[in-house]
């Protein structure tokens, strides 16, 4: 017998959708893979994937639903509202180059909140899969950067590299699916543990950004204090923390100026300056590029959840 449409559950577990003419939820299955093969019983299978391209206001919620997600941000900036790993409800920014791993069964909501949202969703089978996604959950950290020097984006790469729908082609995607969750489990396995003996001088270069991300750096500078091409060094670093070192910096000064400004009472250029970043200008263009607003916005609009 074969097994209900995923459109159809997909459907029946919606609680709330809002949708521009530019886009609706239907062409989230155009090409939908046949679930009744063998294999599917066994291995890791997709459900269907989709590249959209999404403008305000456009949002929905949904629980229940028996699937992993994947959420590939490459332009524009979208929001997440899901359960962390302490079971509290919270908000992620998606922006440009992250991947985001939905746990589709709890409570979810994707929101574009401001112009445009270009993004790859890809819905999965929890078969096998449940395994990496609780070690990962239990690590805490379900948003990933995919710099393109990142293994994490060579693995979904390989994942979305076929749309044929035949059971050779279903297992490939399955290995493939294996090898993307791998990854991703192996990337935070390493910043939590630190194995995979990484070099002494990415590790360094790590500890420097995280405590005293406030002081200036250099990409040059640094290549030269290191002794290593400034080239190899990007390649080190994004290979164990996703990031470049730059943009790993500017990652840490944008995470502490906005507990800034929802935690004090200080002047904008003032944070920008606490966190390293001198020219207010720049400091507002870099902040909006990161999270999709201003940091005027950005504290005037957030919530402080206590």
């Amino acid at each position: 017998m074969s097994k209900k449409l995923f459109s159809t559950e997909f459907f029946s577990c919606l609680i709330s959708s809002e949708t521009s003419n530019r886009f609706s939820l239907s062409d989230y299955f155009e090409n939908a893979y046949n679930r009744d093969y063998d294999f599917c019983n066994y291995l890791p299978y997709e459900l269907c994937h989709k590249n959209v391209s999404v403008t305000s206001p456009f949002s929905y919620e949904a629980t229940n639903l028996d699937a992993l997600c994947i959420v590939h941000t490459t332009r524009g900036v979208g929001r997440l509202f899901c359960e962390n790993s302490n079971g509290i409800s919270a908000g992620y920014d998606l922006t440009k180059g992250t991947l985001a791993l939905i746990d589709c069964r709890k409570n979810h909501k994707l929101i574009c909140q401001h112009n445009i949202w270009e993004y790859t969703i890809c819905f999965v089978s929890t078969t096998t899969l449940e395994y990496y996604f609780q070690k990962i959950h239990v690590l805490g950290d379900f948003i990933y950067r995919l710099d393109k020097y990142s293994d994490v984006l060579a693995a979904w790469e390989q994942v979305l590299r076929t749309d044929m729908d035949d059971e050779l082609h279903g297992i490939i995607r399955s290995r493939a699916l294996v090898g993307l969750f791998t990854q991703l489990y192996l990337v935070r396995a390493v910043e939590r543990t630190g194995s995979y003996h990484i070099p002494a001088y990415i590790a360094d270069m790590h500890r420097r950004f995280t405590t005293a991300y406030y002081e200036p750096y250099s990409l040059d500078e640094l290549a030269l204090e290191y002794d290593i091409n400034k080239f190899r060094l990007c390649r080190e670093f994004a290979k164990y923390y996703e990031y470049t070192p730059i943009q790993y910096l500017n990652k840490i000064r944008i995470d502490k100026a906005k507990e800034m400004l929802l935690n004090t009472d200080d002047k904008i250029v003032d944070i920008g300056q606490m966190v390293g970043i001198e020219n207010a200008n720049h400091f507002i263009r870099l902040f909006k590029e990161k999270t999709g607003v201003t940091p005027l916005t950005y504290r005037r609009e957030t919530p402080v959840i206590n």
